[in-house]
């Protein structure tokens, strides 16, 4: 006859130990790799050009009559500053001091604070620095990467109500978790290691209309991060919670027009900066060629 095998139970304080290892070391592979995660996005917080600054250059173009401006010099004052030709097509001057300055700020290189609302939440800015910011009109859009989730560049966005210097516009916004959606001034968004101004590519007075329409409509909402999930998308009818990207869309949707690229049920940041709706008009902190990789 063989040798019979005996089987050992382990104890049950032999199996409570192991699942406590078990669990241990998940939850630690888990906090490495958002901890990780969370240094590989503060350490991409902000995109400054890998060329050298021509101030010299620059102004020898400011010089230059508007009409004799080229596509080469189009091109060479966006890499500098940051300002589209979208944007001189819409001014009626040239404003150097301002353009110097906005080319200052685009290759301003010191490291911006991470603050954190919760452990998985980051937010990249400079406390004691305020960005130069295009003068602003009802309908624009502020969008800014500068918000990172456990890794994931989720960013905020925001509706630029009242119009004028961007010191003193107002801007229609959802911040976070717990409060209600608010007006504000453009201060977040000109202290953060990112931002990009978009101008929608509709009459004027209809950008008007949205921004209005936001005002009445969609301050004081409960924010919530299920909107579109467990509540309905499309609310106009009937506004009752929202959050920063949805709040932004949702005055689009209210006249028609469906801003998010890619139609599914949540709206992000990036998705609006992606629309062919807007224009860019100025860019601060994002790779020139490459807006929202």
């Amino acid at each position: 006859m063989g040798e019979s095998k005996v089987k050992t139970k382990k104890s049950p304080l032999k199996r409570l130990l192991i699942v406590i290892v078990c669990v241990v070391f998940f939850l630690a592979v888990v906090l490495a790799f958002l901890f990780i995660s969370d240094a590989v996005a503060h350490s991409m917080a902000r995109v400054v050009p890998d060329y050298e600054m021509d101030a010299d250059g620059l102004i020898a173009v400011l010089d230059k009559d508007r009409d004799d401006w080229t596509d080469e010099d189009y091109d060479f004052v966006y890499r500098q500053t940051g300002l589209t030709r979208a944007y001189f097509d819409s001014e009626d001057r040239v404003d150097k001091t301002f353009i110097l300055n906005c080319q200052a700020d685009l290759y301003f290189t010191a490291e911006p604070d991470h603050d954190s609302d919760f452990f998985w939440s980051s937010h990249d800015y400079f406390p004691d620095k305020y960005f130069h910011m295009v003068d602003l009109k009802e309908g624009d859009v502020l969008v800014s990467a500068s918000v990172h989730t456990m890794g994931w560049r989720n960013g905020h966005a925001a509706l630029v109500i009242s119009g004028g210097s961007s010191g003193g516009s107002r801007i229609a916004e959802a911040v976070a978790v717990g409060t209600d959606s608010r007006t504000s001034g453009t201060g977040w968004f000109r202290q953060a290691a990112s931002f990009m101004v978009l101008r929608p590519k509709i009459p004027a007075e209809q950008a008007e209309e949205i921004a209005e329409w936001a005002y009445e409509n969609l301050i004081d909402v409960p924010y919530s991060l299920f909107t579109g999930i467990f509540y309905p998308k499309d609310q106009t009818d009937n506004v009752q919670n929202t959050h920063c990207a949805h709040l932004v869309w949702q005055a689009y949707k209210a006249f028609g027009y469906d801003i998010d690229t890619t139609g599914g049920p949540v709206v992000s940041p990036k998705n609006i900066a992606k629309c062919d709706l807007f224009e860019v008009i100025q860019v601060n902190g994002f790779d020139l060629d490459n807006l929202w990789s």
